[in-house]
């Protein structure tokens, strides 16, 4: 039965520079049909005859495993599927059931594939988002010699997140690698507006010899047009992307949708907030001098 069922060595049989085993055994229409594999003849030494299989033993077709596969020494079962819909959606709907489904003692569950590298992938955006940020206070600080507007444009920041993961709720885009992208892009065009209204702020305060809420104040009604037209070009250029235009832009959508988003409502936070924050902290009196514009720069230097 062994023979029948599993083979018996034949020889080997070479092919190029290869030696193929042979194994001989019952064909497959055989060993597949139950009524047929019982007719098969098993030897009785005793007496010198025969019984068919089927006197012996009963058969029932089941369903097994056709191979074992280990990874460090352990059985493991892979499961693969093609992602259909948004990589986030096929995740909900996969901890729903394996939550519903408790995993048996003994038994480890592991998720990997794009959701696993997604992860993966955020963890090294978080890093570069950080590098993003320190940078810009950098360069920051080399132009207002200080470390409180950084902070103040930098506050803006989240706020202005909040307005692009609204957009991708609102036109169900999944947070993704793409649209992490996006907000990394987003702090530095929120610090540009920034840099455009404050610099100007400084150079009235030098100049006029005002305090720091009429400059304020000028610089937006002076620095108002370039900060809206800059915002609108920019807007305007992501549009197709955002609308899935062109060859490729489906995989840029979501970056399109957070930088919109963002950009939209950041565009009245460094208009409206950031010159409220700064008068805050600094006080509506504060004043710059040339003088000590010149200090800053020599203690810079120094």
């Amino acid at each position: 039965m062994n023979g029948a069922l599993l083979g018996v060595p034949a020889g080997q049989m070479r092919l190029q520079d290869r030696s193929i085993g042979i194994r001989v055994r019952a064909p497959d229409a055989v060993r597949m049909d139950a009524l047929r594999l019982g007719a098969l003849p098993v030897a009785i030494p005793a007496s010198r005859t025969s019984a068919p299989l089927s006197a012996m033993a009963t058969f029932e077709p089941t369903q097994a495993r056709s191979s074992y596969t280990r990874e460090n020494q352990q059985q493991m079962i892979t499961m693969t599927s093609d992602v259909t819909a948004s990589l986030g959606t096929v995740m909900s709907g996969v901890n729903a059931v394996l939550a519903a489904n408790p995993v048996p003692a003994g038994i480890r569950m592991e998720v990997g594939g794009q959701s696993a590298g997604q992860k993966a992938a955020f963890k090294s955006l978080l890093t570069v988002l950080a590098l993003a940020i320190a940078a810009v206070i950098g360069v920051m600080v080399l132009q207002f010699r200080s470390f409180v507007e950084p902070l103040v444009v930098l506050a803006a920041a989240p706020i202005s997140f909040v307005g692009a993961m609204a957009l991708l709720l609102v036109t169900g885009t999944p947070l993704n690698v793409s649209s992490f992208m996006g907000l990394i892009l987003l702090v530095g065009l929120i610090v540009k507006n920034g840099i455009i209204l404050l610099d100007f702020t400084h150079h009235y305060m030098i100049t006029e010899g005002e305090s720091l809420e009429p400059a304020l104040l000028e610089a937006g009604r002076v620095r108002l047009r370039p900060i809206l037209m800059t915002t609108l070009c920019t807007l305007f250029g992501l549009l197709p992307l955002a609308f899935g235009l062109g060859a490729g832009s489906e995989m840029q959508k979501p970056l399109a949708l957070a930088v919109i988003g963002g950009l939209a409502l950041s565009t009245p936070i460094t208009l409206f907030l950031v010159p409220t924050f700064l008068v805050a902290v600094r006080g509506r009196n504060y004043t710059l001098t040339r003088k000590s514009v010149a200090k800053g720069t020599e203690a810079g230097a120094t």
